[in-house]
């Protein structure tokens, strides 16, 4: 007897709603009522089982992306691993080189240093400066 409209703001209640406007536009025509015809139950049909089609299948990429993403969170710590063997290796092997070689040499195999601000000073701290290799 509600005369509003019903909220239709979540896939839930389009669902619900679909179902209600089929299962009464039958009832209404079983009971000899003149159909609805703008637009026709069909149309109402087609509509309403592509959006169940098109929901249906976007649950299951939700579920499989979730999955995926599970999986993924289990890899990293592998992962993890993996990269500090590598990064390991490759300072190992140019342990002797002085600093700025070295990372220039690491650099190579995809090693990059990022030096936060306090370590740039320090670095340009112990630096030379031009008057000092004057001297």
């Amino acid at each position: 007897n509600n005369k509003n409209l019903p909220s239709l703001n979540t896939e839930s209640a389009i669902i619900k709603w679909g179902e209600k406007i089929i299962q009464g536009e039958t009832l209404r025509s079983l009971k000899g009522f003149s159909p609805i015809t703008n637009p026709t139950i069909a149309v109402v049909k087609v509509r309403y089982e592509k959006f169940l089609e098109i929901y249906n299948y976007q649950k299951i990429l939700k579920k499989n992306s979730s999955r995926t993403l599970k999986e993924l969170a289990l890899l990293r710590p592998q992962a993890d691993e993996i990269i500090l063997n590598v990064w390991n290796e490759v300072e190992n092997s140019f342990k002797n080189l002085p600093e700025d070689l070295k990372r220039e040499k690491a650099k190579k195999y995809g090693l990059v240093y990022v030096f936060r601000k306090n370590e740039i000073r320090k670095i340009n701290f112990l630096k030379p400066t031009a008057h000092e290799l004057v001297k």
